[in-house]
């Protein structure tokens, strides 16, 4: 098959199913934003690819993408798309000018959960390109639910995961390389997040959990894997007022596969409460690697997971709750069943088998006339 991507250059998620999909001897294409952050972009052994514009604010950024509908028209033709695969409903203003055999659009969870509820607007141009698919995937239930609200088709509608890779987040992974490379010391206590700075992820309540937790664990950090410059402007005065700066690290962007796997490990919990949620890849990459992790409690884990057993979960945006959690996992007041939670990410969360589901159903829909 010719499959063509549309996404974000530094998507570690859609470079690794793109890999995926060459190495079991499919034609992959990438359209791309342009952007400063390009990731592990040219390690795809991609066919060919193109770099649309950059644009910033959520309006102009959609307007200015009617620039590009040239652009998509070419390139699928010349390279005779079988699959145009879109990521994430504010990309899907291309579909009408693709000229793919057949068109997936990816739901992501804030676009369909979120966006569509904050910008009405949204919620008549989602029903209006959603006509242009063929099919839709998403990672949760929760997604496909709020999708279909939406207008999406109920034909060629699946949960597919983007999956772990036991290749690169696994109990076996190296202890000591993040912690050596952070200068922690043996009894120092690491405490771990990766959600970026987007408000819904709720990192201002973390940081307010530093005073009340540095109570009873005096040895802790709290190390946050965001661009500095963008955490401190954004969280400074936060941290300032707090008196928390030495327990603050901030480790900067991660790679995805050769850093991320070594954060993951050497924490004592990692942590993931925002305020909305589909399906985190952030947490089950964690029970991957046999760490505990604390979650907002979200529908989104339910039929997946068992909450207060494969991992602890705390009302959203509750300081209190949240502190109480991190201090007696980090004392050893309260488990986590990560084998269990290890065994069931495993088994229905694999990247392996989520993107052979994706294979399928590629072929699938190429299938229906």
């Amino acid at each position: 098959m010719r499959i063509c991507f549309l996404h974000k250059p530094y998507d570690s998620y859609i470079l690794s199913r793109s890999k995926y999909l060459v190495e079991n001897g499919h034609e992959v294409y990438s359209i791309y934003f342009d952007s400063k952050k390009m990731g592990a972009h040219s390690s795809v052994g991609w066919c060919g690819s193109i770099s649309l514009g950059r644009s910033s604010t959520l309006y102009v950024k959609y307007l200015n993408r009617f620039l590009f509908s040239h652009k998509i028209a070419q390139f699928t033709r010349k390279h005779d798309i079988d699959i145009f695969h879109v990521n994430g409903m504010l990309n899907s203003f291309y579909f009408p000018f693709s000229c793919a055999k057949k068109q997936v659009i990816e739901n992501q969870g804030s676009d369909v959960i979120r966006t569509a509820d904050l910008y009405p607007v949204f919620k008549l141009l989602y029903r209006f390109f959603y006509r242009f698919v063929d099919g839709v995937i998403q990672d949760s239930e929760i997604a496909q639910i709020k999708g279909l609200k939406l207008g999406a088709p109920v034909e060629n509608n699946e949960i597919i995961e983007i999956g772990v890779d036991f290749c690169v987040f696994n109990p076996d992974v190296e202890y000591g390389k993040a912690r050596k490379n952070l200068g922690l010391t043996e009894n120092e206590k690491m405490v771990f997040s990766s959600r970026g700075l987007k408000d819904l992820y709720n990192l201002d309540i973390l940081l307010k959990t530093i005073p009340i937790v540095m109570e009873s664990v005096r040895e802790v950090k709290f190390v946050f894997a965001s661009h500095d410059s963008g955490f401190m402007k954004k969280y400074a005065t936060l941290i300032n007022e707090l008196g928390v700066e030495d327990y603050v690290f901030l480790a900067g962007q991660l790679d995805h596969t050769e850093t991320m796997p070594y954060f993951c490990k050497d924490a004592d919990v990692v942590i993931s409460v925002p305020s909305s949620d589909s399906s985190p890849a952030s947490v089950y990459e964690a029970m991957a690697c046999k760490t505990p992790a604390i979650v907002s409690d979200l529908p989104w884990f339910q039929g997946k997971l068992e909450k207060d057993r494969d991992m602890i979960t705390v009302p959203v945006r509750n300081i209190e709750k949240l502190a109480e959690a991190i201090i007696t996992v980090l004392n050893g007041e309260r488990a986590v069943d990560v084998d269990l939670a290890y065994h069931k990410v495993y088994n229905n969360i694999n990247f392996q088998t989520e993107n052979s589901k994706l294979e399928t159903y590629y072929a699938k829909i190429l299938a229906d006339s």
